[in-house]
């Protein structure tokens, strides 16, 4: 068999701030997200809103992240993300987190799949693209994801 790797490119940072999220249900947290922003050569953009995070709290204690954001892209168009995610909630991540203090990423599995869908000329490209996303900080009401195109 043939050694397999999976390539990939950095994309972007995406940052946001997020408030104190609201409990749904005992296993539901929802986070109204209303500040982020995404920073790179060939991608700018703020949030517009709509937008929020919808997090399961699963039995073993992971977090399994449903997330659906509408930002405004720098040549003004309307650019929706969304994607899936998992946080593995360790007992050092689960005191860090009620501590406030902000994680760094390299410290917890916090992992994404980002996909976008645009009108825009100049970010199509985005349509055709699948994405991961690698948390770099988290914590403290803020959030720092950096994506990855994979190739």
């Amino acid at each position: 068999m043939e050694d397999q790797k999976l390539e990939v490119k950095w994309l972007c940072t995406m940052r946001g701030k997020i408030p104190e999220p609201a409990m749904a249900l005992e296993n539901l947290m929802i986070f109204n997200v209303e500040e982020a922003w995404i920073e790179s050569p060939r991608l700018n953009a703020k949030i517009k809103g709509p937008a929020g995070d919808w997090i399961r709290l699963l039995p073993n204690g992971n977090w399994r992240l449903d997330v659906r954001l509408l930002f405004e892209g720098d040549d003004g168009s309307a650019i929706h993300c969304f994607y899936n995610g998992v946080l593995r909630m360790t007992p050092e991540v689960a005191g860090w987190l009620e501590s406030g203090e902000e994680i760094d990423g390299d410290k917890m599995y916090f992992r994404a799949t980002p996909y976008f869908e645009t009108q825009s000329e100049k970010y199509a490209w985005l349509n055709d693209i699948a994405t991961v996303g690698k948390m770099r900080s988290f914590g403290g009401g803020n959030v720092v994801y950096d994506l990855f195109e994979v190739l």
